[in-house]
């Protein structure tokens, strides 16, 4: 949806869309799927691999989203995914 609205020149949906997405992506932990050991608070426990699968493609997804659209307007990220407190550990697709 956030890429339809930026690509239509509905900047102000699209950018809202994306926030809402990097939201959810951050709410659900996606981007420590698999993490190593992580303290903070329990991992939610995936139990199939096939919706594990959508969860690592819906965080890539959303951050190239969100990274991409950040640069063409010129922008900073909203997924600061380069600093410590964001570390990803979510596998590549």
């Amino acid at each position: 949806l956030a890429q339809y609205f930026l690509y239509t020149g509905r900047k102000l949906e699209g950018k809202y869309s994306i926030t809402v997405a990097i939201s959810l992506v951050l709410g659900t932990r996606m981007h420590r799927i698999r993490s190593p050991s992580d303290s903070e608070t329990p991992q939610i426990q995936l139990h199939q691999e096939k919706e594990e699968v959508h969860c690592i493609n819906a965080f890539w997804t959303v951050l190239a989203l969100n990274s991409c659209w950040a640069a063409v307007e010129g922008h900073c990220s909203s997924l600061p995914y380069w600093t410590p407190g964001m570390r990803v550990d979510t596998p590549w697709p």
